[in-house]
């Protein structure tokens, strides 16, 4: 009998670690991922952020290809539309940083976007060429959405669409701010995020 509460007991232990190795693996592969597509200067303002934010587009699926549409190359450079739910009450600006980290330079940034409020916040399909959005110059050199063109022959570049809820009121900021201005100011001041990334190829 008590050679059988021993085996049992050596079953379970046995099953309890096979467990929690599969939660740590998951836990460090889904980690690793967040690392692998969020930069280390990107990281870093959003140390003390919790990844709330929900994000998603209508013209692809998280990790899906990008239609050439949007493309600053390829198509007619149309900003997708992006939908951002979830954010805070007390939060009282959010912020759309649209990136590229694998580009061969470092991170590229195609698009960013603040002062935008509200609960639930939708960007409509060419919302960059809304007047009145506030928006900052890209990584092209000009304001606004700057769509996917990766060098012909690259593997696919990911698009990160990377919302940030902050506690500070960006609708004040002055448009055509440079993405490390927009980051400084962003630094201590963000709530929660949220991302969805799309790929792209030539």
């Amino acid at each position: 009998m008590r050679r059988a509460l021993v085996i049992l007991a050596l079953i379970a232990i046995i099953i309890v670690t096979i467990i929690a190795t599969a939660i740590l693996v998951l836990t460090v592969r889904k980690s690793l991922q967040q690392q692998d597509v969020i930069p280390s200067d990107i990281a870093s303002v959003l140390r003390s952020a919790s990844k709330a934010l929900v994000v998603y587009a209508t013209s692809f699926s998280n990790g899906s290809r990008i239609p050439s549409k949007y493309s600053y190359c390829d198509g007619n450079n149309a900003s997708p539309e992006i939908i951002i739910e979830n954010v805070p009450q007390n939060a009282k600006s959010v912020v759309l940083i649209v990136y590229d980290p694998d580009a061969p330079k470092g991170v590229f940034y195609h698009w960013i976007v603040y002062g935008l409020k509200g609960d639930r916040i939708y960007l409509l399909e060419n919302a960059s060429r809304t007047p009145g959005l506030l928006q900052g110059v890209n990584s092209y050199g000009f304001v606004g959405y700057g769509g996917p063109c990766p060098p012909p022959g690259d593997k696919p570049h990911r698009y990160v669409f990377l919302a940030l809820a902050t506690d500070i009121d960006t609708s004040g900021w002055s448009s055509g701010l440079r993405p490390e201005e927009v980051l400084s100011r962003l630094n201590g001041h963000v709530i929660s995020y949220g991302f969805i990334y799309g790929t792209y190829s030539r």
